[in-house]
């Protein structure tokens, strides 16, 4: 029940029922899910998911790089990179990655800046 002005009154709830938001999410993914397991096409063993992929990875490497990237863990990344390394070699990564953050920062734009989708729109040689 609600007020004049809209409000809920004392003692009765509104809107959403508690975890319908997570029933909700939990259904959108299992959708998904389902949707990404299917195969590509009749009687292919590659599912629509790695189709997707595998399309994207062609056609637009840098989304491709920023979509991997971004589902990782940044934990897993550093620890898979060196858990494997010393002291002293992950101090020389380090000096590495930071000279090379210095050399992208002071290189020429057009070197440096992807096109707005991330990647350069040089045609691919036909053959």
């Amino acid at each position: 029940m609600r007020n004049t002005k809209g409000q809920f009154q004392l003692g009765h709830s509104g809107g959403r029922p508690k975890g319908a938001r997570n029933r909700l999410a939990a259904q959108v993914f299992e959708d998904i899910l389902h949707h990404w397991c299917e195969p590509a096409a009749p009687g292919s063993k590659l599912c629509k998911g790695a189709e997707a992929l595998e399309t994207l990875y062609k056609e637009k490497p840098g989304e491709y790089l920023r979509l991997t990237a971004s589902v990782l863990p940044r934990e897993f990344i550093f620890e898979n990179v060196t858990s494997d390394l010393d002291d002293e070699q992950i101090d020389e990564l380090l000096l590495t990655l930071r000279q090379r953050m210095i050399e992208a920062r002071t290189a020429p734009a057009s070197l440096t800046s992807p096109d707005a989708d991330g990647v350069g729109n040089e045609p691919e040689p036909r053959h």
